[in-house]
């Protein structure tokens, strides 16, 4: 039976975000922030226009900033602009990392060159 799962609150983010690089056919957010069903929920315009998530595909690379707490950064913003303005096929995301070996071990893949 095909499912479709989502992690909820800060360490869900990267779940909704990276769904259609690993063959998700869709992904939800709220039309406005007022509106969230859920914590850290992204926007309808966060999708669209700060994770371009249109344009996420099984061939992006995903970079990001670790760290606890982590929702503060303002990378996403920067290089997710970056990228979209030179063509480049990467998503800048936030990860909240415990613990930082386990964390190296999970995502050591080309598909995740830089943290």
């Amino acid at each position: 039976v095909p499912v479709i799962g989502w992690v909820m609150g800060e360490r869900g983010l990267i779940s909704r975000l990276l769904s259609p690089k690993y063959g998700g056919y869709l992904t939800y957010g709220a039309l406005e922030s007022s509106k969230q069903s859920a914590p850290w929920e992204p926007t309808l315009r966060d999708l669209l226009d700060l994770y371009n998530i249109r344009q996420v595909t099984p061939d992006t690379k995903v970079f990001g900033v670790i760290g606890k707490p982590i929702g503060h950064s303002k990378g996403p913003t920067m290089y997710n602009a970056t990228f979209k303005h030179v063509g480049y096929n990467g998503i800048y995301v936030h990860l909240l990392v415990d613990d930082l070996a386990r964390f190296l071990d999970t995502y050591a893949s080309p598909d995740f060159p830089a943290f």
